[in-house]
């Protein structure tokens, strides 16, 4: 699992060479315990799911009438079509006729990009996902090689699509790191649609969108790696969509995830600690009138039942304000290290934050420490919380911001 953690943080390059090593190993620790720290990624998830359904995985402008709405795409089919024809024309192989079925397969797939594919086509595109893979040993054309790419593209990124919405509504995650793939491969996907939507020639897709299908693709995988190339590509290609680095591109959306679950658990302590107050007033009253005279029954079994079940749910409100104090600190902890991530020393000292430098690398050790050894916010010294407490505190409102860019970014 750590090695596709491995292949993302190794892009970290910046002058504060130590400072970031630190905050990179740290943010990487987070996210590996983070059901220690945090809580349960599927309990958290639960929590972000209602957001991410919002965001579609399909572009709902595609239609059947490919070239009306998509100008590249009849242009695509017909040089797909054009292709097939030409090289049957000069042999009979059977690796031909099974990439004549695939590219046929993918011109009727493209007309309906905004569907989720069925299990039986999801096997089908499986198939000649193979086949488009094996015909790369052969050698052919510049024009011919792009037709196929652009047909594999279009067969992959509806596998990709189809994983994205399958695994947004199972939410069968094994870890952060699994939800950490699944919102990369999510956003590199709508850059790659993004281009589909505004293009009107093949020849403004371009083999960076190709790379980034395929990249979605390895990252929905069970295994998920990739080569120091690939990754500093990506890096690149990341940069100059995003304007930011691959690292932080990627464990922003962690940090995105907590914040917003944490709000969401900020919110129902408000709600509940209202209600209860109501039902403590109402304790207080039953007790008053029944010192003064006898409780009817029905004033009676309500009283019992306060008695009996008011001291329990305000002990787990209690908690449940205590948890919410203690993850406060870790969210906002790792947007800091985001951040430090994210600028440049000459930024950081632009915005006399120098400071951070020093703090960051001392709480980013000490939270690895902590990570490493299981140790609980509770078990900490005062002295530690509170060097942990006033790096987070700096970060807050960033964090509280960024968390709000997932609400809109579904919302949206």
């Amino acid at each position: 699992m750590m090695g596709w953690f491995d292949d993302v943080v190794s892009t970290v390059r910046n002058v504060a060479t130590k400072v970031v090593k630190v905050v990179r190993d740290a943010i990487r620790v987070i996210a590996e315990k983070g059901e220690a720290f945090i809580g349960a990624v599927k309990e958290t998830y639960a929590k972000v799911k209602p957001y991410l359904q919002k965001l579609s995985p399909y572009l709902k402008s595609i239609a059947a009438a490919a070239e009306a709405i998509h100008p590249w795409l009849g242009k695509a089919i017909l040089a797909i079509d054009k292709a097939i024809s030409a090289l049957l024309a000069l042999e009979n192989s059977p690796i031909l006729h099974q990439l004549e079925k695939a590219m046929r397969w993918v011109v009727e797939l493209a007309k309906r990009l905004d569907e989720r594919l069925s299990a039986m086509d999801e096997a089908l595109a499986r198939e000649h996902e193979a086949v488009f893979r094996a015909a790369k040993a052969h050698e052919y054309s510049a024009e011919h090689v792009k037709a196929f790419d652009l047909a594999a593209m279009i067969n992959e990124l509806a596998l990709v699509k189809t994983g994205i919405a399958n695994l947004i509504d199972d939410g069968d995650f094994i870890g952060f790191e699994h939800y950490l793939r699944l919102r990369a491969t999510q956003k590199l996907i709508r850059t790659v649609e993004e281009v589909l939507a505004r293009a009107t020639t093949m020849e403004e897709i371009s083999v960076d969108d190709i790379f980034l299908v395929q990249i979605g693709a390895m990252l929905l995988s069970d295994a998920p790696e990739m080569s120091d190339a690939e990754a500093a590509r990506l890096d690149a290609i990341v940069f100059s969509r995003y304007g930011k680095k691959l690292t932080p591109f990627v464990f922003e959306e962690m940090s995105k995830m907590w914040q917003l679950a944490l709000t969401d658990d900020k919110r129902l302590w408000k709600r509940t600690a209202e209600t209860l107050a109501v039902a403590q007033a109402k304790l207080s009253r039953l007790k008053l009138e029944a010192l003064l005279s006898p409780l009817s029954a029905q004033d009676q079994g309500e009283l019992e039942s306060l008695e009996a079940v008011l001291p329990v749910e305000l002990a787990a409100n209690k908690a449940l304000m205590k948890r919410n104090v203690e993850r406060e600190y870790y969210v906002y902890a790792t947007e800091g290290f985001l951040q430090l991530l994210e600028k440049t020393p000459e930024q950081i000292q632009a915005d006399d934050q120098d400071f951070l430098l020093d703090l960051g690398e001392e709480v980013g050790l000490l939270l690895t420490d902590c990570a490493h050894r299981d140790l609980r916010w509770a078990d900490m010294s005062a002295e530690q919380q509170a060097l942990i407490a006033d790096f987070a505190n700096v970060f807050r409102a960033d964090s509280i911001k960024r968390g709000e860019e997932l609400e809109v970014e579904c919302n949206g």
